[in-house]
Formats: C-alpha cells, sequence, structure tokens
C-alpha cells in the first residue's frame, strides 16, 4: 500500500489574538483573518490505496468524525463538509484539534524507504541511513534552530 506523506500547518493565535479565538466556532474561522497566529507545520506520513484514503485515515487520527473537518472554498470561507464524498487531496481543509486551528496543506506520494530530507527542510527525499548521518553531525544544531523557527518534523 503507498505511503502519503501529509502537510498541516497548526495555527495557535497570540495572546492579543486568543480573546477573539476562543468561543468561536469552527464554521465562523474563515482563512482570510490578517490576524497574528503562531505557526507549526508539520507532516505526517499516512498509509493509504490513494490520497483520498491517506487523507480518510489521516483525519480518523486527527478528530472524532467528519462533521469536526470543513472545506476551504475559493473565497476562503469554510464550509460543511456534506455527504460521504471522499477527501479531495486538492481542497483545503481546516479542523479544530487542542484548541489550534489546524489547516491540511497538500501530500505527496512518498518512496517506500525514503524520508523527508532534513537539509532541505523536506522539500526532497533522503534515504533513512542519509537523514540519520547528517541529524547525528549536526542534529543537536537543528533542533536549537527548530525552537526558535518551528521548524516541520521529520520522517
Amino acid at each position: 500500500m503507498p505511503t502519503y506523506r501529509i502537510y498541516y500547518t497548526e495555527r495557535e493565535p497570540t495572546e492579543d489574538d486568543r480573546s477573539l479565538f476562543q468561543g468561536a466556532r469552527l464554521g465562523g474561522l474563515g482563512l482570510q483573518r490578517q490576524e497574528p497566529f503562531n505557526e507549526t507545520e508539520w507532516e505526517e506520513e499516512v498509509q493509504g490505496r490513494d490520497g483520498s484514503a491517506a487523507l480518510e485515515a489521516f483525519f480518523r487520527e486527527h478528530t472524532n468524525d467528519r462533521s469536526q473537518v470543513m472545506q476551504v472554498d475559493e473565497n476562503g470561507e469554510s464550509q460543511p463538509l456534506t455527504g460521504v464524498a471522499d477527501y479531495e487531496p486538492e481542497k483545503t481543509y481546516i479542523w479544530i484539534e487542542n484548541d489550534k486551528l489546524m489547516e491540511y496543506q497538500g501530500l505527496d506520494e512518498g518512496t517506500p524507504g525514503m524520508v523527508s530530507c532534513p537539509l532541505c527542510e523536506g522539500a526532497g527525499e533522503v534515504s533513512v541511513e542519509t537523514a540519520d548521518e547528517y541529524l547525528g553531525e549536526y542534529g543537536e544544531g537543528i533542533v536549537e534552530r527548530e525552537l526558535e523557527e518551528e521548524r516541520p518534523t521529520w520522517g
């Protein structure tokens, strides 16, 4: 079964914006807001027969059911999912997880035995051995920078 890397962003409101965020309903959150957020980019590997099945498995792990996931339309407005149609990998989806706004940003089919490259911040793939070697030599510096920059996770 193919492995897919799913990319998503966690957006947590800053202290100045937190009062606007608390108590807000997911359906009322538009992505065109200009208030500052602390953002963290994530990626996760999920298996599925195709991209839609991988997204289904991904959202099963991150939400209780489909009603917690909203699709973002071309105007940047969130819309509830209707029916039981498959997730479409080219669409943008949002959900709330641990009181943080999460946004699905895309997926790539991963090559078996390969991981996201820590040197190029996940833009390419390298073997597990190469990534381990790089992280072994430079990992401590990366961890320190990740805390400052909140870079994506690897693997």
